[in-house]
């Protein structure tokens, strides 16, 4: 089993932003010493819903807060900078930190941020299959042109540092759409994993096809690390736990305003299918609806019993938890990362020794 943070930097906006990063950074350095593996950290622009509009530069200040855990990002939207530019920045992180970067890539979604940079969204998938090409080569140490209709390099070109993993750092995706999961399965690559566009039977049966499409490629899916994230929060009782899913509400009413199709955002034609087709619906998320499905509110019994179906569920054996939500406050974070390292991990560790010996027995 895995335990990892993921940080979406999404708050109500009525606290100092630097004393949000800072308390971020307490909590990243406790939940090491409570035992968790790795913090991810993600990209995004223009709104309150993600304020880091550079994981690296982040991932850069955790590696010298911290010693054993990995550093991830989920993601780096590679439309959005020369992949050249982002191959120096994670190849840097990874020698400040020692190898512990986890480089997770996607193509991005939010129309507001492809107007704020001026690309067009309709060129996101061919702009990431080009970027992704060059960030995977010039990690791997090549020096190599490159002439493609989004990036060129005019010249062979290397980066400097070089990572200290090898071959590179392992890579992540984001995945929501066939294509996607189609890609990372002919490279095996490892899926970042999330019910948070659609319901955790149709994330469960898109792994299983990704498992089939590795298996023919020769990758064994279930042989690498396979994040899956829940928004997490563990409380001394369910009552204090579910008064706290407002943060999550708070969060899918403001996604609902920035998702392909929301009003005023058209769509693209094509490439955005398994996002929601009407984001309105989930303006209409209530406290009720967090409680549950797609999340891990409650007192660690419950949040116990969670964990589980999506061990079950989904085969998720590592996961990312989002515990800092909205205004969920510092001191509430803190708590619930010591209640989850005390009662959750144990929990989870015993269950997947007995799904393994069951397998075996089977």
């Amino acid at each position: 089993m895995k335990f990892g943070l993921f940080y979406l930097f999404s708050d109500f906006g009525d606290i100092p932003q630097d004393q949000i990063f800072n308390e971020v950074l307490e909590e990243i350095e406790y939940s090491e010493e409570l035992g968790f593996d790795s913090v991810w950290l993600p990209e995004h622009h223009f709104a309150v819903y993600g304020m880091l509009g550079n994981p690296l530069t982040m991932a850069a200040a955790i590696s010298q807060r911290t010693h054993h855990m990995k550093i991830g990002t989920a993601i780096m939207v590679l439309p959005f900078q020369h992949p050249l530019r982002v191959a120096e920045d994670a190849a840097l992180v990874d020698a400040l930190s020692g190898g512990r970067l986890m480089l997770g890539v996607g193509r991005g979604y939010q129309p507001p941020e492809f107007n704020g940079f001026g690309v067009t969204q309709e060129n996101s998938r061919s702009m990431f299959l080009e970027s992704f090409e060059i960030l995977r080569r010039a990690l791997s140490g090549e020096k190599f042109a490159y002439e493609g209709a989004h990036w060129q390099i005019k010249e062979p070109t290397e980066v400097f540092p070089k990572p200290i993993q090898k071959p590179h750092p392992p890579f992540y995706m984001a995945a929501v759409s066939p294509s996607s999961y189609e890609y990372a399965a002919k490279f095996g690559i490892s899926l970042l994993r999330s019910p948070q566009f659609t319901n955790l039977g149709t994330v469960a049966q898109a792994f299983d096809s990704y498992r089939d499409m590795m298996a023919d490629q020769g990758f064994d899916a279930d042989a690498i690390d396979q994040p899956f994230s829940v928004r997490t929060f563990v409380a001394p009782t369910d009552e204090e736990a579910k008064a706290e899913t407002k943060h999550v509400v708070w969060f899918y009413h403001l996604l609902a305003t920035l998702l392909p199709g929301a009003p005023g955002r058209p769509a693209p034609e094509t490439g955005y299918e398994n996002y929601p087709r009407d984001p309105s619906a989930l303006s209409k998320i209530t406290t009720q609806d967090v409680w549950e499905r797609g999340t891990a509110f409650g007192s660690p019994e419950r949040v116990i019993s969670q964990m589980k179906r999506y061990m079950h569920e989904a085969g998720a054996t590592s996961f990312l938890h989002q515990m800092r939500i909205g205004g969920l406050e510092h001191k509430k974070v803190m708590r619930s990362m010591e209640l989850y390292a005390k009662h959750v991990m144990p929990a989870l560790r015993e269950e997947e020794m007995r799904m393994k010996e069951a397998a075996v027995v089977a």
